[in-house]
Parts: structure tokens; C-alpha cells; sequence
């Protein structure tokens, strides 16, 4: 077969061909460009991803106490509920920018330069079509914000306005977003390294400023839109000055459509998941108010902090397996999950036995400990962070063999699931309910994700169950002993957590590292640790 064939045949392709073009992709293997170096661009681009996620936490947290104070609980809470519930604009979204970036990922390296202008020119296309249809949806999500956050008559319009405010946020993202694919895509995201930190962090300082200043809901959402267009705009010149083919090619309209065909799981995946990640606020303000929200925001703001670092290192790697998925390399494809379960698997337990013997502490240091959901709440975050971690990391790996099909049908049913014992237990037992109707909804996605995973892979274990399910039961173990201890502990002073909590991260990184992993387990870790080259930049 000649590359112009294989060229021409990856056009696109709806989820029914995928087989046949990762057949062509690995008979074209001879013609590969320049070999990467997958893991030290995997390190870098994770440790772009870490430093912009660190910054955006860390200016959260020093941002938030001036929102609670600007806004005042109840206000805190509606805040949070607005910016979850402007994300059900997305329903409408097509995704097509992520069909891109994986597209490119997986032919990057076997078609010409013509062709992959011709598949940003057809995302274009796409993106630009639904638009509309992301306005029209956030029409409606902003009429009716207020009844559903329970705000008092008189504020309707204000927030209103900030919901709309925030939907043109979420469009003029998606608008840039082209630009961010293409550079994830081509392996190249670390190109952007401090960028979008810098700009967050100056989006901070304005937020502080404004609310200083005695300004509210509106001028947030404001400084939200401006940030995003900064972000779009440095996202553009760093692709112009990085991709030396990024262009605009020719398509047509069989070819976008081929293209709309992949675009529209992603559309089914994103409302699904909006469904199960994007409804625990809402669902929580609109049964228990939006006080309890700012609770469960506050206790969870540390949990998910560690927990974003972990799926950034991951989200670092993930262009790489998208280029073994192309080339069918299903051995090596096997070996790189392995270890990412055991590095996720350490990282997550350790930051989660951190977490949960510090919070309450944190929280008390941090915004006041009444603020605090308590003990069992505090515990039950943390079993569900760590499933969810899992859930991401499948999630991403699933995405990127472009056939959604099941894995939306996955998530609908786990969504549908929560929602419905959520409306039970959370009447009931508020915050702890919430999260008892979470980790029920998404055990069985959990369970399904794996599945489809193993099978698209032929993956098979020679391992005993017991030998499988070993990290699991160290990881649970060692967090139900620190949920034990923070029942024993008075609140720790500044000094003591500093102290203190590197200490903790420490002795639960031992711990798991000897217990819940296997001598290849820890042999593997250690020879991709010791082959990473800190500080070369390629």
C-alpha cells in the first residue's frame, strides 16, 4: 500500500472503520517522521500540566476566602452552582476539537501536511455550526439559574446576567479551544509552559481586585470571560510559532460530515458526563440549599487540588497512547497502563491519607472551621475522589481510541443511577448522601470503563485475584485508619500542618510503596523514574 493510499483513506472515519485505519496506520509504520521521545515529552507536558493546575489551585486558594467574604455563604454557594450549571451548555457541544487533537495524535506522524490542514479546517467547520446551538442552550440554563439556585426574587437578573456572562465565557473557550488541540495533538502542549499559570494568577488579582472594590456576582463572571480570551489568544500565537504546517486546508462537505459522525459521540459523551460530574452542586443546592453547597465546595477544594495534579500527569502521557493505540503496539500499550495505575495508585493514597487527617485542620486555618462537612463527609470525599481519579484516567484512555459508543451508554446509566438515589439520600443525610449516591452511580461505570478497556486491548492477567485487588484493599485500609485518626485530633495551628504534612505524605508514600505494590511493580517505577531527564526541554 502506498502512504498517498493510506493518506487518503484517513480522511476520517466513523467508530465502524477505526479497526481498518489502525491496520493502515501500523502498514505504514516504515514511513514514520522523526521519532519522538515519548516519555520525556510525556514528562514535560505533565509538568506543564502540573504547574498551570498548581497555580490555578493555589490562586483559588487565595481567592476564595475574598469570595466567601465579598459574596457571604449563601451567595458562595450560588456562585459554585452557576459555574457548574454553565457547563450544561455543552450538551449542545460537539466536541469536534477533541476528535481533532486525537485525530492528529494518531496520524501525525504518516500523512502529509495538507492533510491535517484539512482536518482543522473541517473541526472549524463544526465548531463553528454549533455555536448557536451552545447560545440557544445557555439561554435557557441562564432564564432559569435563579429558580433553580432558590435565589430571592429581587436577585433574578443578577443572576441571570452572571450565568449569561459565563456562557460567553464557555463560547469563546470553545472557539480557542481548535488552537489548544493542535498542540496536544502534536505531542507539544509543554511548547505553552507558564502561560496559562501567568495569566490565572492575574485573573486572581483582578478578581480580588473587583471584589475589593465592593463589586459582585457580574464582575466575576467579567473577569472569568477575560481570562478565558487571554488564554485563547496566547494559545494562538504559541501554535503559529510552534506547528510549522498548523494552517487551514481544503474539505468538503463529505468529509465534515465523516468527521460530525465521530464529533456527535462526543457530543453523547459530554452530555452523559455532564449528567454524573457536572450535577452534585446543583443537585445538592436544589434539595439542601446553597449553604450546603459552599460546605461540600470548601471540604472538597483540597481533596480535588491533589486530585488534579494526578490526572495532569496523566493527561501528559495520554498523546503518547493515542500514537501506540494508532500503531495497534497493544504490548507496550499494556506495559504504560500497568504503570499508570501503579504510580496513580501511590499518588492518590498518599495525598488521600494526607487529606483526610488534615482538613479539618486546613479548613479552620483556611475559612473557618464551621465551614467544615464533618468527619464521615470528610472520609467519604476522599473514597471518592480516589474512584473518580480511576474513572478519569479510563476515561481519557477510552476517548482516545476515538469509539465512544459504550462508554457513553456507560455513563448515561451511572449518571441516571446517581441522580436517582441522590434525590433520596441527600434529603436525608445532605453532604454524606451526596456522596454515598456518587460513588453507587459511579462504581458501575468504574466497572464497565475497565472492561471495555481490557477488551479493546486484549489485555488478560495471569495474576490471582487477590493479587489484583491488593492495592485497592492497602489503599482502603490505610484510609480508614486516617479517618479513624481524625476523630482523635484537636485542630492543628499553621506551623503544626506545615510541619506535619509532609511528614504524613511520607510515611503513606512508604507505606503503599512496600505494601501495595509488587517487586515489578516498584522495579518498573524505579526505571521510569531514573530514565526521565529532568531538565531537557524536547
Amino acid at each position: 500500500m502506498s502512504l498517498h493510499i493510506v493518506q487518503k483513506r484517513l480522511s476520517f472515519h466513523s467508530s465502524n472503520s477505526i479497526n481498518t485505519l489502525n491496520q493502515e496506520v501500523v502498514s505504514a509504520a516504515p514511513t514514520l517522521k522523526k521519532k519522538e521521545n515519548l516519555k520525556q515529552r510525556a514528562y514535560l507536558n505533565s509538568l506543564t500540566n502540573i504547574i498551570d493546575y498548581v497555580v490555578t489551585q493555589f490562586t483559588g486558594f487565595l481567592v476564595s476566602p475574598f469570595i466567601v467574604s465579598g459574596l457571604g455563604n449563601s451567595m458562595y454557594g450560588v456562585w459554585q452552582m452557576l459555574s457548574q450549571m454553565s457547563g450544561y451548555a455543552k450538551v449542545a457541544d460537539t466536541r469536534a476539537t477533541q476528535v481533532l487533537k486525537w485525530t492528529i495524535a494518531k496520524k501525525k506522524d504518516i500523512v502529509d501536511e495538507e492533510e491535517l490542514r484539512s482536518d482543522v479546517t473541517s473541526a472549524l467547520a463544526i465548531t463553528g455550526l454549533i455555536v448557536p446551538l451552545v447560545l440557544i442552550a445557555g439561554s435557557v440554563v441562564s432564564w432559569y439559574a435563579p429558580i433553580i439556585t432558590k435565589v430571592e426574587q429581587e436577585y433574578y437578573t443578577l443572576v441571570r446576567i452572571t450565568c449569561s456572562l459565563m456562557i460567553l465565557s464557555l463560547v469563546v473557550s470553545k472557539l480557542f479551544d481548535l488552537y489548544e488541540s493542535v498542540l496536544r495533538g502534536m505531542n507539544l502542549a509543554f511548547k505553552r509552559m507558564g502561560l496559562r499559570a501567568a495569566i490565572v494568577a492575574f485573573g486572581g488579582g483582578l478578581k480580588v481586585l473587583v471584589l475589593t472594590q465592593g463589586y459582585g456576582l457580574i464582575a466575576l463572571a467579567i473577569v472569568q470571560l477575560v481570562i478565558t480570551l487571554i488564554i485563547g489568544i496566547t494559545y494562538y500565537i504559541v501554535v503559529k510559532k510552534t506547528v510549522s504546517w498548523f494552517g487551514f486546508g481544503r474539505t468538503n462537505f463529505a468529509k465534515i460530515k465523516i468527521f460530525s459522525k465521530v464529533s456527535g459521540w462526543y457530543l453523547a459523551d459530554t452530555g452523559a458526563s455532564l449528567l454524573l460530574g457536572n450535577s452534585d452542586k446543583i443537585l445538592l443546592g436544589f434539595i439542601a440549599g446553597p449553604i450546603a453547597v459552599t460546605y461540600y465546595t470548601l471540604t472538597l477544594f483540597l481533596p480535588t487540588a491533589f486530585q488534579g495534579i494526578i490526572n495532569r500527569i496523566v493527561m501528559g502521557v495520554l498523546p503518547g497512547i493515542g500514537k501506540l493505540l494508532g500503531l495497534q503496539e497493544y504490548d507496550k500499550l499494556k506495559n504504560v497502563l500497568e504503570n499508570i495505575n501503579s504510580i496513580t495508585f501511590l499518588l492518590i493514597t498518599a495525598s488521600a491519607v494526607t487529606i483526610t487527617i488534615i482538613n479539618s485542620s486546613f479548613l479552620n486555618a483556611w475559612v473557618g472551621g464551621e465551614l467544615y462537612a464533618g468527619n464521615i463527609a470528610n472520609t467519604l470525599i476522599m473514597v471518592m475522589v480516589i474512584q473518580d481519579t480511576f474513572i478519569r484516567n479510563d476515561a481519557y484512555i477510552l476517548s482516545a481510541t476515538l469509539d465512544l459508543k459504550d462508554k457513553v451508554l456507560l455513563t448515561l446509566a451511572a449518571g441516571v443511577l446517581f441522580i436517582l438515589i441522590g434525590f433520596f439520600l441527600v434529603g436525608k443525610l445532605q453532604i454524606t448522601g451526596l456522596c454515598i449516591s456518587l460513588l453507587a452511580g459511579k462504581l458501575i461505570l468504574f466497572i464497565g470503563q475497565r472492561h471495555l478497556i481490557h477488551s479493546k486491548i486484549q489485555y488478560t492477567s495471569a495474576s490471582s485475584i487477590l493479587a489484583r485487588i491488593r492495592p485497592l484493599l492497602v489503599s482502603l485500609a490505610m484510609l480508614a485508619g486516617a479517618g479513624y485518626i481524625t476523630t482523635t485530633m484537636k485542630p492543628l495551628s499553621i506551623l503544626e500542618m506545615a510541619g506535619l504534612t509532609p511528614l504524613i505524605f511520607l510515611v503513606a508514600f512508604l507505606v503503599y510503596y512496600f505494601l501495595g505494590l509488587n517487586k515489578n511493580n516498584r522495579s518498573e517505577l524505579i526505571r521510569i523514574v531514573s530514565s526521565i531527564k529532568l531538565f531537557k526541554y524536547d
